[in-house]
């Protein structure tokens, strides 16, 4: 079935500044990581993704529509571990990370406590403040910005990074189902994503205003990778060959 234009346009405004190909995901691909940085990486991404469930829910307080509430309502039983996916155990998401940061040296409570303590990077924090603006929006500009914008990116991102966790890092296959779950369960929560934008983002406002945040959300997950980017790789190169 050929795709609509407006889906033609949102796709091509995620590949203009997909996540993909950041510098971070680069390192990461190329194995010019290690299992401290990736620990690094986790603690930072636990503060994003553990929040997604409430931001959701959020959406799902204010929705009227019943089919998207019914798909909003399944995306967060599936987080919290209340439902599994096929071929994946029913356990939180979130504890899916917290054991792939043990298997990087990192512990659980360091990865949870990371806000308290201060740790968190300004662009993660920055990431977070978006995200929860983002819930308080009419319900389809909120899932365009969430599910379409930020979520429908991680198939495309965890299939290429997740076979150098094998080949380069020396991860198990066990040791990175948080990967291969996401893999799996966000290309179907993006293409539903996708598909209730074309169901009720009805007038030309609606859509305009969907475009423009698919667009912020590109932008603010590139920029949450820009700061660790920032803080984990270029400014110790720069204090290396200062």
């Amino acid at each position: 079935m050929a795709k609509s234009e407006f889906r033609t346009q949102i796709e091509e405004v995620i590949q203009q500044r997909h996540s993909k190909t950041h510098p971070w995901s680069d390192a990461w691909v190329s194995g010019r990581l290690n299992r401290r940085l990736l620990g690094e990486w986790t603690k930072q991404h636990f503060h994003y993704v553990s929040l997604f469930p409430q931001w959701c829910a959020t959406v799902y307080g204010d929705c009227p529509a019943e089919d998207v509430r019914a798909f909003i309502a399944e995306n967060i039983m599936e987080e919290e571990g209340m439902v599994g996916q096929e071929g994946f155990p029913a356990i939180k998401h979130t504890e899916l990370l917290l054991d792939f940061g043990e298997h990087c040296g990192m512990g659980r409570d360091e990865i949870r406590n990371a806000q308290l303590n201060g740790e968190l990077l300004p662009e993660t924090l920055g990431l977070q403040s978006w995200c929860y603006r983002q819930s308080q929006r009419h319900y389809v500009e909120a899932m365009a910005a969430l599910l379409v914008g930020l979520e429908s990116q991680v198939p495309q991102i965890y299939s290429r990074t997740t076979p150098p966790l094998l080949e380069k890092y020396g991860f198990t296959q066990d040791e990175v189902v948080f990967f291969t779950l996401h893999i799996v369960a966000d290309a179907e929560h993006g293409e539903r994503g996708f598909e209730i934008l074309e169901r009720h983002a009805t007038t030309p406002e609606l859509r305009s205003a969907c475009l423009r945040l698919v667009r912020e959300a590109t932008l603010m997950r590139r920029l949450y990778l820009d700061g660790l980017y920032a803080k984990f790789l270029a400014q110790p190169q720069a204090q290396a060959a200062a």
